[in-house]
């Protein structure tokens, strides 16, 4: 899918702005705090149902407006255009229409618009906690397997329900039902992930191998309790750390991706500029694979795309993003550090306090 147009409504300093949008790259340039990042997180909320910067919708709602609207046309790779929309109050109710009809889910916009993302803070992804590396392998798994987001939603109230009962409960055998009915979706659960990271990481080393041809790196899947035990044993075997916390303290709600190089975690080792090209690699084999998989592209967002990058950096990662054949956008301070990016069919828009031309 890709953008045609798009139209925002009363989002942070954007009181109103209708786009039509290149397939190709579209670069947003201005000065810092002109609302760059904005239009970029308004796309980018039109495919998650949430703001990447603040979730809380008196944030990001205009002041003094009751609720932020934004609407977009898209095209599928049949050229059959669709129409998406949502709207988002103070009292944080969403309400999604996909070509005129209502009753739609987040989950439904998350499946039309594939949508990867970079940000100056995105070095979470390498350098943050294991949630950032969950929330990364659980994309690939929502687009790859339809069974994921039940199976997850189950597990995660079987979980609140089994730690509410760890504050009450005298022996093991009273969680033994809850862990019976857990242990197999957790199983599962882990399973979907590693086949997934199975598929993915040739491709992550490779573009990794690519972009810091002076690194090699290694990828391992840690599912959140040791490696070959039957979740159920580790369950029962935990029972008096997990009452002690109050708390399931192993499961795939603890998964992680282990990145090194040499046996050194990837954030000790390199620089901020390779961190940089190291997570930007990470999502566009996601998006790739993505794209083999599926026979459509993704869309990335870029913001501060020549933020911690020298000019071969850029040059690097601008040709892997052309040759994604994707519909791109990219923010810049000025129209200097994208130049030598732009082709004939993308476009270029400016932003000054909110308004875009």
């Amino acid at each position: 899918m890709t953008l045609s147009t798009i139209n925002v409504h009363h989002f942070r300093n954007i009181d109103y702005a209708k786009l039509a949008l290149s397939p190709h790259f579209n670069f947003i340039v201005g000065d810092n705090g002109s609302g760059k990042t904005s239009l970029l997180e308004a796309i980018y909320m039109l495919g998650h149902g949430r703001a990447f910067r603040h979730a809380q919708s008196n944030r990001i709602i205009q002041h003094e407006q009751p609720e932020l609207v934004l609407f977009s046309e898209i095209k599928n790779t049949n050229q059959q255009v669709h129409s998406i929309g949502l709207s988002k109050s103070r009292n944080n109710e969403n309400k999604i229409k996909i070509d005129g009809d209502e009753g739609f889910r987040l989950a439904d916009l998350a499946k039309l618009l594939p949508i990867q993302l970079v940000t100056p803070e995105g070095f979470d992804l390498l350098s943050g906690g294991p949630k950032y590396r969950r929330a990364f392998t659980d994309w690939g798994c929502f687009h790859h397997h339809p069974e994921f987001v039940q199976l997850w939603n189950n597990l995660k109230r079987l979980f609140k329900q089994r730690n509410a009962l760890l504050k009450q409960a005298h022996s093991y055998k009273q969680l033994l039902p809850w862990d019976k009915e857990i242990a197999p979706l957790a199983e599962k659960i882990s399973q979907i992930r590693a086949d997934y990271l199975q598929h993915i990481f040739p491709q992550i080393i490779q573009t990794c191998r690519d972009f810091l041809p002076e690194y090699q790196l290694n990828c391992q899947y840690y599912q959140g309790w040791d490696h070959g035990i039957n979740y159920s044993e580790q369950l029962q075997k935990q029972y008096d750390r997990d009452k002690l916390l109050n708390y399931t303290t192993l499961g795939p709600h603890k998964a992680d991706i282990k990145l090194r190089i040499d046996n050194i975690p990837v954030e000790d080792l390199l620089s901020r500029g390779q961190l940089k090209l190291m997570m930007c690699a990470l999502r566009l084999s996601q998006g790739e694979y993505y794209s083999k998989q599926n026979s459509q592209s993704c869309i990335y967002l870029i913001d501060d795309f020549a933020s911690e990058l020298d000019h071969n950096k850029r040059d690097l990662l601008a040709k892997r993003l052309k040759l994604a054949n994707s519909q791109v956008f990219i923010t810049a301070v000025n129209q200097d550090q994208i130049t030598h990016m732009i082709d004939e069919n993308d476009k270029i828009f400016h932003i000054k306090s909110g308004i875009i031309s």
